[in-house]
């Protein structure tokens, strides 16, 4: 028997429902309801409602168990049908123990041109607090919200605390919201340094969540006592800054390593560009996306406000995750495949040296 075709109208929902999540998360309402719902949340509600009784199914009751859904029903399941090529059929909106977003909500969210998430964090970044002065201080900030997703009292007492800095983008955070709160404590993740979550099971067993997602579960984390006078970095720029920095500093390092120069380039979210051997200007940024195809989306509109070729640089996990480069791969698109390398960090510096093509349909710049 032949499988039904995707309902287009069922991703256009899956994707709408992944914005009014971000709107909630963002005021603090995903864990308690209150009329009245954000006018946005009421519409994708009442869409939700008729789009299930045009189908015989069963609509939901409110919003408390619209978001029930988003933790519970995959994109892949009939009542959505969001096809394989965009999200992977096991996506969530809500992830169960964090309660939060899940990291794909956070991508399907800014994907398109009604995207919001990570084109806030664009927007952001542009603001004059960041990028007034000389290229060189607007690297400094960026690098400052890069690496502190949140300020506690023990960043601000330490010798290498950067007032003026500080003082310059303190806007661009926030109250620690009570959400990520356990008993007035804030535990943060020793892998990635965001938010994290442990929760009991029925089983015994333990549940375990952290904002990056892709973290090993026995590293210990760290707690901020009373969290209360915290400040936390807007979602958007811990999710799209923050995270893949940690992949942008080991691929830094890794040309450092290698005698390959670089230098910032402040345009978007920010990168590095690098010429290759026959004179091209390779930009070369830092990702950690949990959907490959909608990377894909992402670099070829990067690569396209670059005007030229991009290094696609991506963490361990995604590299070796099945199916992940293949997906990539797919949906990148044949008119802007030879302008487009995926690399690891410590790939990186043999992607502008080695042969033409690569293995997995990734090609070396300038070969």
């Amino acid at each position: 028997m032949t499988p039904p075709e995707p309902d287009p109208s069922g991703t256009a929902l899956y994707t709408a429902l992944a914005r009014i999540v971000v709107e909630l998360a963002d005021q603090d309402r995903l864990r308690s309801f209150s009329l009245p719902y954000p006018r946005r949340v009421q519409l994708v509600l009442d869409r939700t409602g008729l789009y299930c009784i045009r189908r015989g199914l069963p609509p939901p009751k409110g919003v408390p168990e619209l978001i029930e859904w988003c933790r519970d029903v995959p994109a892949g399941d009939p009542l959505f049908q969001v096809p394989d090529t965009l999200v992977d059929p096991g996506t969530t909106l809500v992830d169960a123990v964090g309660a939060m977003p899940s990291r794909s909500c956070l991508e399907l969210a800014s994907h398109g041109p009604q995207g919001e998430v990570e084109q806030e964090a664009v927007q952001l970044l542009a603001e004059p607090a960041v990028r007034r002065g000389p290229v060189e201080r607007h690297r400094r900030r960026r690098l400052f919200l890069a690496q502190h997703p949140v300020i506690t009292r023990r960043h601000r007492i330490q010798p290498s605390w950067n007032t003026a800095v500080w003082t310059s983008i303190s806007d661009l955070y926030e109250r620690v919201p009570a959400s990520l709160l356990t008993d007035g404590d804030l535990e943060l993740c020793g892998t990635c340094g965001l938010p994290y979550r442990s929760e009991g099971r029925r089983d015994g067993s333990t549940g375990v969540w952290c904002e990056g997602e892709a973290c090993p579960a026995d590293v210990p984390p760290e707690t901020v006592r009373q969290a209360g006078l915290a400040k936390i970095l807007r979602p958007s720029l811990r999710a799209f800054l923050s995270l893949p920095w940690h992949t942008e500093q080991a691929a830094l390092s890794e040309l450092t390593r290698a005698e390959v120069p670089y230098e910032f380039a402040g345009a978007g979210l920010g990168g590095h560009v690098v010429r290759g051997r026959v004179g091209r200007t390779w930009l070369v940024r830092a990702y950690d996306r949990r959907q490959p195809a909608l990377l894909a989306a992402r670099v070829r509109e990067d690569r396209a406000a670059h005007g030229g070729p991009l290094l696609a640089v991506v963490p361990r996990w995604a590299w070796d995750a099945p199916g992940y480069r293949t997906a990539f791969a797919a949906a990148i698109g044949d008119d802007v495949a030879q302008d487009v390398v995926l690399s690891t960090p410590e790939d990186l510096p043999g992607r502008l040296t080695d042969s033409p093509k690569k293995p997995n349909g990734t090609e070396s710049p300038d070969a």
